[in-house]
């Protein structure tokens, strides 16, 4: 299990070095940043996924083509919005879902990026909350999220495989 665990970070690293000049990805990533800002006392959430993937999982469950540049904005942020609200999900402590709020999107198609921006509020901190990112795990079997929390006083990171369901935000020491 470890070997497999190395392998696949070692693949993350290459991908990650090799920078956004390569289109053809040899693994399936995505990474967020998920920042609690103390002051308004919500996550504020940033998902980076390969553009051509996140197409290929849109089309696939609108069961017809949807492209970032070509479907129409309002019937695009629609189709974005629904699944990744389905697939990224964040709870309090106590196993309550918390709504998200949409932000927007960002491509950066010479990078082959899309970016996902949204927050929740969690009045209650960090400490506890459990997150769930499996946004692109139905379309490709070696999937592999992540999401670096920071909440002022320190930084984590959790990892997401295709066959695990949600992570726990371990409280602060």
């Amino acid at each position: 299990m470890a070997a497999g665990f190395i392998r696949r970070l070692g693949w993350i690293l290459a991908g990650v070095l090799a920078g956004p000049a390569v289109l053809a990805h040899p693994v399936h990533t995505s990474v967020a940043e998920a920042d609690y800002n103390r002051s308004t006392r919500t996550l504020e959430i940033a998902v980076r996924v390969f553009a051509d993937d996140f197409e290929a999982a849109l089309s696939a469950r609108a069961r017809g083509k949807i492209s970032l540049e070509n479907t129409p904005p309002a019937q695009l942020d629609a189709v974005i919005r629904a699944y990744v609200m389905e697939s990224f999900t964040v709870k309090t402590s106590d196993g309550k879902p918390v709504a998200c709020r949409w932000i927007g999107r960002e491509l950066k198609d010479q990078a082959n990026e899309l970016w996902l921006y949204f927050e929740a509020a969690l009045p209650g901190g960090i400490d506890g909350t459990r997150l769930r990112h499996a946004l692109l795990i139905e379309q490709f079997s070696d999937q592999l999220n992540s999401i670096r929390v920071n909440d002022g006083t320190r930084t984590l990171t959790l990892l997401f495989f295709p066959d695990r369901g949600e992570k726990i935000v371990p409280r602060a020491p």
